[in-house]
């Protein structure tokens, strides 16, 4: 089988594997913060990983987006398991009034009046009930609510924070590098626009494939979707009902991940 064959083949089971997790998740009675988000978490990156493997080789380098957004999960979970458990998880719910209500404010314009300020008042009243978490002072002393629902505010400080925590010694560079990269995909910066270009005859062109490695978004959003699988079965004690699959399908993964650094394509 050719290892493009073999790394679709992989993330579908990947996929399969983490609906099979999600069915049996669901019945169970999921009450504590952790669980309730880590069980979110599950469903949007087992999305993800299924819209990419849709994604055909040409459009590689855009699949990049997704797996950007995978990580960013990922980032967001490990950082809510850092420490303080229940109260980051408590707080990423709980922003949703908060979130929803800016999100309105923002698109006042496009709405009607009377519609915008019906659903402002109930948003606002949703709101209060979660002042205590997230109304906070300034440093010049006015009261204001807080700008995320966690208390570092960038994803790339909340990386830093559990890389730190994971592997003082040695951080995963490799990861870091990865969300920078990925991150100038998503904002469409100039590194982005030119990686999309290519000039023959002193003439622009569209290139035909930004990508030097187009297999690249289907390992990392297999590697991303196995991470997220491991650590909700982990966390809600569902590891067992999933032996032999999560166990095979994680050494497999490993070794796909061995191989390519070997090969110097990870």
């Amino acid at each position: 089988m050719r290892s493009r064959d073999r790394n679709r083949a992989l993330l579908r089971q990947a996929v399969k594997l983490a609906l099979k997790l999600e069915r049996i998740a669901s019945g169970k009675n999921l009450r504590r913060p952790l669980l309730i988000a880590g069980y979110g978490f599950l469903v949007r990156n087992r999305r993800l990983a299924a819209a990419i493997m849709q994604i055909k080789e040409a459009s590689a380098y855009e699949a990049g987006v997704l797996v950007r957004t995978m990580l960013e999960i990922k980032i967001n979970y490990a950082w809510i398991r850092l420490t303080n458990t229940y109260s980051r998880a408590l707080r990423f719910w709980h922003y949703l009034p908060v979130e929803r209500l800016r999100l309105l404010e923002r698109a006042a314009m496009i709405l009607r009046p009377n519609d915008y300020k019906a659903r402002k008042r109930q948003l606002e009243q949703a709101r209060r009930k979660v002042r205590h978490l997230f109304r906070l002072r300034d440093r010049n002393g006015k009261m204001r609510w807080a700008r995320s629902w966690a208390q570092v505010e960038s994803v790339e400080a909340r990386l830093a924070e559990v890389q730190k925590k994971q592997n003082p010694s040695q951080p995963d560079l490799f990861q870091y590098a990865m969300y920078i990269y990925l991150s100038s995909v998503v904002h469409g910066s100039p590194l982005s626009v030119e990686q999309v270009l290519r000039i023959h005859n002193k003439r622009l062109r569209p290139a035909r494939q930004p990508e030097s490695d187009p297999e690249r978004h289907v390992v990392g959003a297999l590697a991303l979707l196995m991470w997220t699988v491991d650590t909700f079965a982990t966390d809600s004690k569902l590891k067992r009902a999933l032996q032999p699959e999560i166990s095979d399908l994680a050494s497999a993964v490993g070794a796909l991940a061995a191989r390519r650094y070997r090969d110097g394509t990870i």
